[in-house]
């Protein structure tokens, strides 16, 4: 199904995404404008989920493990910008590379804007209690089940979705993920800095900070 996102992007997470100080130019600031506008032209955000017993879904992990301990469900769901944004920032980055960072940065807040508001409609329409979406290669949930998703939910057909050989999404700027559901209250868990894959590559560990706060 299509998904309606509305204007602006949230200015202070992008700024943040490109790793932008306090003092932003005027320059930027039209350069975040004018890339905004590309975006939503661009885009043709759909999305599209399943409900499904906890225990008919291929997962492999503690952390997913941990995340959907008290559920006995689970929606399974995939979202995509559409190749359409993936093609403007092939074009912009053969003209202008800054640009196109502005653009790549803006895409992921969309595409995250996209499935909170999926997110809210699949808890409208469940009966149950949802806990946060879990997505293939955070904690220690391989990559590799992005393509067990995508199956699971017809996403090459019902939304354009695919997984390359090596896991990679395509169109890029798209989302698989799982949410549990249970008949009581629910919020998941965030996996730990000594579950996820990532640890030692981990620059906000570096940092002392957690990819939670």
């Amino acid at each position: 199904m299509n998904v309606a996102v509305t204007a602006p992007l949230d200015r202070k997470r992008w700024l943040a995404s490109l790793q932008s100080g306090k003092d932003v130019s005027d320059t930027l600031k039209e350069q975040m404008d004018l890339a905004e506008e590309q975006l939503f032209k661009a885009a043709k955000p759909k999305a599209v989920y399943r409900i499904m017993k906890k225990e008919d879904i291929r997962r492999k992990g503690v952390s997913i493990e941990k995340h959907l301990e008290e559920c006995d469900r689970v929606a399974v769901m995939g979202a995509t910008l559409g190749m359409g944004v993936d093609d403007l920032i092939r074009r912009t980055q053969v003209r202008d590379m800054a640009m196109a960072v502005i653009l790549d940065c803006g895409a992921s807040l969309m595409i995250e804007e996209v499935c909170n508001i999926f997110q809210k409609q699949i808890d409208a329409e469940t009966d149950g209690y949802l806990t946060s979406r879990f997505s293939p290669g955070y904690g220690d949930y391989p990559l590799e089940y992005q393509q067990i998703i995508v199956r699971y939910i017809d996403g090459q057909r019902k939304i354009g979705l695919n997984v390359t050989a090596n896991s990679l999404m395509v169109p890029r700027k798209s989302v698989t993920a799982l949410l549990g559901i249970s008949d009581h209250p629910v919020t998941g868990r965030l996996a730990t800095c000594g579950e996820c894959v990532l640890r030692e590559k981990c620059t906000l560990r570096k940092e002392g900070k957690f990819c939670g706060d």
